[in-house]
């Protein structure tokens, strides 16, 4: 390793920190300050706090318990490793080599740079010091036997870096072909999304128990308590003495016994599978910049295989185009608008990344109500409906809130039209219109069969969704014009976010929520006067729900028309915002 190349390199990330930072704003420094101050008294916190709690809490624990605890710290930081992970996952390297292809550089210098910047994440600052302390704390307890966590807890850190770096190598490997680029990343974010809410998933899936506690006694439940602790003990023993990543939680316990071979074997093997996972990203990292990966261009015997290509229609067929057919009702410009945009959408990976985020919430809070409630009553079941609702399009905010960001440069499209405005903004919310409708058909139906609502409450869910609809797309639509930011091509990651722009998106989540609630008057009203003694039969949220989808039908097109004005007004700017240069 040339050692002037590498503080050359060094010298070069910290100026491009450095100006990020400045390009970012005031607002974002002051913030990217707060978190890194932040992530530094945890991590301090942290290791002192391990420290007492190993050096006095699990002096005396039994072993398995120690391995327990191992377990969940570990556990904690892979939760929020891969979250993490998820974040970074559209840049592979920080240094791309690519810019220094044509000077006598040192590849090794930079290969370190970008893994050493793998190490330095939030994640590790604030877990490690915690696996440190908590070491320190049990060798002073229970002896130098347990001398062995350091190189256990080294090696696991290793593992985890440098199997993530290789991930990294491999997309970019993947993504030479640009025409791959985006499927790679939304197939990639999906998998890592789904490899977080696993657990989830299966406790969701999980049968429910009975929740009779009168008549378990204590001593009853007491002993149930304690099997299902052994149970407990004995999947994690064989799942850390099968997984590597559990090798220190399982080495932990073994030292705590007595037995410091299991140790050894773990950190060797940790260490070897962390040194092995490196040289292969070296490896890849050297291939691919030395131009050993193919470009993902057809070869010529194949395409002459393929043969010529396939007419669009057959002859005859005078059906016309997606892209040509007419929207009843709509003008002529609205309905290409919406069409067009709808058909971007379904091919946009940022749209398949944004349809998997409701779903895991509904997943996540349905499992929470499941449990917690086995029989809610009449008037909450609609509730849990619109609060599914709301979390539909509280997922499809930064698509519909930012609209004319994933536009980027077909923003000039819009621009140079004849269209009116108002047109484009209608054609944009319909785009959107059967994505969020059918979430939330998807959402509302489940819970019909599961607790099944009056057939009067079940109508007046499926009108309030329009309402609700319309006017998360008004707001949504005063958002989009005044605080723009363009998205990076395959990201949901602002480019450059500026420090009003970022605090009018950040103060949007909260008022959000705030705008859609008139939409649960009615059902506030019914439940008011069913107190009162109205009669039960009297639909009185339905009718009530109807008068507001009525309201919000007769406001939308006049405000529409006044936000059609203001995007004529600040289109010059809005171009001039989603058209910089992503960088």
């Amino acid at each position: 390793m040339n050692w002037e190349h590498f503080r050359t390199f060094l010298w070069l990330r910290a100026r491009i920190r450095r100006n990020q930072m400045k390009r970012a704003g005031m607002l974002s420094l002051i913030i990217t300050s707060f978190l890194a101050f932040a992530a530094i008294v945890a991590a301090v916190t942290g290791f002192a706090a391990s420290m007492i709690v190993g050096g006095s809490v699990l002096s005396r624990v039994p072993a398995p318990i120690l391995m327990l605890v191992w377990d969940g710290l570990f556990v904690g930081f892979l939760f929020f490793w891969m979250i993490g992970l998820l974040a970074e996952l559209q840049r592979s390297e920080v240094l791309s080599l690519e810019k220094f292809l044509h000077l006598p550089v040192s590849l090794n210098s930079v290969f370190i740079i970008n893994y050493i910047s793998t190490i330095l994440c939030p994640t590790v600052i604030v877990f490690v010091p915690a696996m440190i302390g908590l070491s320190i704390g049990l060798v002073w307890s229970r002896g130098p036997m347990m001398l062995w966590l350091f190189p256990m807890v080294a090696g696991f850190v290793l593992v985890v870096t440098a199997l993530t770096y290789q991930f990294q190598g491999w997309l970019a490997a993947l993504m030479v072909n640009k025409r791959r680029r985006r499927t790679v990343i939304a197939v990639a974010t999906m998998t890592i999304m789904l490899m977080v809410q696993l657990p989830n998933l299966l406790r969701f899936m999980a049968p429910r128990r009975s929740n009779q506690r009168g008549a378990v006694t204590a001593e009853l439940r007491e002993a149930e308590q304690q099997a299902e602790l052994e149970s407990a003990e004995r999947v994690a023993t064989i799942a850390n003495t099968v997984i590597p990543l559990g090798w220190p939680a399982y080495g932990a316990m073994t030292s705590a016994q007595g037995n410091a071979l299991p140790s050894v074997l773990a950190a060797l093997g940790l260490t070897l599978i962390g040194t092995g996972s490196l040289w292969r990203s070296y490896r890849t990292t050297l291939r691919l910049y030395t131009g050993q990966f193919g470009s993902g261009k057809p070869r010529p015997a194949e395409v002459a295989a393929a043969g010529p290509p396939p007419h669009h229609a057959a002859a005859g067929d005078d059906r016309p185009a997606f892209l040509e057919k007419e929207i009843p009702w709509l003008s002529e410009q609205a309905g290409a608008i919406a069409l067009a945009c709808f058909r971007s959408l379904t091919r946009a990976p940022e749209a398949k990344m944004l349809l998997l985020t409701p779903v895991f919430m509904v997943v996540i809070f349905g499992s929470m109500l499941l449990r917690r409630n086995a029989d809610p009553s009449e008037f909450l079941r609609p509730l849990y409906a619109s609060g599914g609702i709301l979390m539909i399009l509280f997922s499809l905010v930064q698509l519909s809130g930012n609209q004319f960001g994933f536009d980027r440069s077909g923003f000039r499209t819009f621009v140079l039209s004849s269209a009116s405005r108002k047109d484009i903004l209608l054609g944009k919310n319909l785009s959107v219109m059967p994505l969020a409708f059918g979430l939330g058909t998807a959402v509302i139906i489940p819970l019909q069969i599961v607790y099944r609502m009056r057939l009067d409450h079940f109508l007046a869910i499926m009108v309030q969704m329009v309402t609700m609809y319309l006017t998360f797309c008004l707001v949504a639509n005063f958002l989009s014009i005044l605080a723009p930011t363009p998205i990076a091509p395959g990201t949901l990651r602002p480019a450059r976010p500026r420090g009003m722009i970022f605090l009018m998106h950040f103060l949007f989540v909260f008022l959000f929520p705030i705008a859609l609630s008139p939409m649960l008057v009615p059902l506030g009203i019914e439940f008011l006067l069913r107190r009162r003694g109205w009669p039960a039969s009297l639909p009185v949220y339905l009718l009530l729900t109807l008068i507001e989808a009525a309201v919000v039908l007769y406001l939308y097109p006049p405000v529409l028309g006044l936000q059609g004005d203001m995007l004529h007004r600040r289109e010059q700017r809005i171009l001039e915002i989603v058209t910089s240069k992503v960088e």
